[in-house]
């Protein structure tokens, strides 16, 4: 089985060094990552035509296509990711993140369970996502009708998103061209986001003699563990033609939640006034959403080309708290109410992303050039309740352009 099965394992390795032009590493878009060779190559149009143990997460209805045993591995894949923004944090901003690094990885083992080639099932284990942003800019001028005076501004934004999924799919073939499937996962994610900001005004004359100040740092992060999530899928196939749906469940039954925040406000209103507020401290994560989804995909020829199509949906979350506390940050020390609430609320618009890809076989029988294209639209609305963090309503959209050729 295993002598049967090397050629298409050394064939997988070959391909693992193919780059995708652009892999989104700005936030936690539904369409951020791809897995294995073909699913990079094609930038995701496989929810038709995934012929490995990728299945298990793009379309659990494809298992039931595959061999006896097979492995997909996606854990040596280089890729150069660029990602530039204009306004994303407010007028002439930029945000840039590029850098050369390894693909989300992904592991998956599949095999029949039964004595019946009528079903078959995978294990798998991969990262959803993993992905960061950050910001730092400066600023030093003058002061508008206060010649004598200088403003310094400093800000420093960043964002991290991680999620881990552990799972297991089953497929059972009901005639020879049709076939459906289920997989069950559990996701493990965490995600933090912190801001700073500074503004000072101070004499040109004696810059150290601070005239004017604020300083504002907010931070907030949560985890959310043990998620349960279920995923259907289903694919038919007439010759020269696939189909594939699927139906993604969101998730539910967290088993542990946790949040906490940072917030500092420290306001200097020349010699004799300052203003302070701070506090570090934990909070309840109340909830945690993810949206359902619908998929389609359509897989066929056209010569020596091979057309995949697919198309997610993606539901909106209405508005909703993941921090809503309420705290005194001097721990009932200072006389007086100085209790400070602090909240925090998501929101999800609803997104339909698509993605269109073609492989054609080269002449030589042993190779393929393939090509992919896909969106990845914002979903994320993020609304803190602070003046602050005002501007991190909206995240920005991205767009996947890949070429590269399969060997086998």
């Amino acid at each position: 089985m295993m002598k049967h099965f090397l050629p298409q394992f050394l064939a997988l390795l070959a391909v693992l060094t193919a780059l995708p032009a652009v892999n989104a590493q700005n936030d936690d878009h539904y369409w951020t990552h791809q897995y294995g060779a073909k699913g990079l190559l094609l930038n995701g149009a496989v929810i038709a035509s995934t012929e490995d143990e990728t299945a298990v997460f793009y379309n659990p209805g494809a298992l039931g296509n595959g061999e006896d045993f097979g492995i997909s591995f996606s854990f040596l894949t280089p890729t150069y990711a660029v990602l530039k923004t204009d306004g994303y944090l407010g007028r002439n901003t930029q945000a840039n993140d590029s850098r050369l690094g390894l693909a989300s990885n992904l592991g998956a083992v599949g095999f029949r369970p039964f004595r019946s080639h009528r079903w078959r099932a995978a294990i798998t284990s991969f990262s959803r996502y993993k992905s960061g942003l950050s910001l730092r800019e400066r600023e030093v001028g003058a002061v508008d009708n206060e010649p004598s005076q200088i403003f310094i501004g400093n800000l420093e934004f960043k964002r991290s998103v991680s999620e881990r999924w552990y799972g297991a799919g089953m497929a059972y073939r009901l005639t020879d061209n049709l076939s459906i499937g289920a997989s069950q996962f559990f996701t493990f994610r965490s995600e933090s986001t912190a801001l700073s900001i500074q503004k000072e005004i101070v004499e040109k004359d004696n810059p150290y003699d601070l005239m004017l100040g604020w300083s504002s740092r907010f931070k907030y992060s949560l985890t959310a563990k043990g998620g349960m999530l279920t995923k259907f899928g289903l694919t038919a196939n007439w010759g020269k033609v696939k189909l594939g749906a699927t139906a993604t469940t969101a998730t539910y039954r967290y088993f542990t939640k946790r949040a906490s925040y940072d917030n500092t406000d420290l306001r200097v209103y020349g010699r004799d006034s300052t203003v302070l507020l701070s506090n570090l401290t934990s909070a309840v994560l109340p909830d945690y959403k993810t949206p359902w989804s619908i998929g389609l995909g359509a897989d066929f020829r056209i010569g020596r080309t091979r057309v995949s199509l697919s198309t997610e949906y993606f539901e909106h979350i209405p508005r909703y708290a993941v921090i809503d506390d309420k705290d005194d940050p001097f721990n009932g020390l200072a006389n007086g109410n100085q209790a400070v609430e602090t909240l925090v609320q998501l929101e999800n618009r609803s997104v339909l992303n698509f993605a269109i890809g073609a492989q054609t076989r080269l002449r030589n029988e042993q190779s393929s050039l393939i090509m992919g294209f896909r969106t990845d639209f914002n979903q994320r609305i993020i609304d803190q309740q602070q003046q602050s963090m005002s501007f991190l309503s909206t995240s920005p959209s991205v767009y996947h352009l890949s070429l590269g050729s399969l060997f086998h």
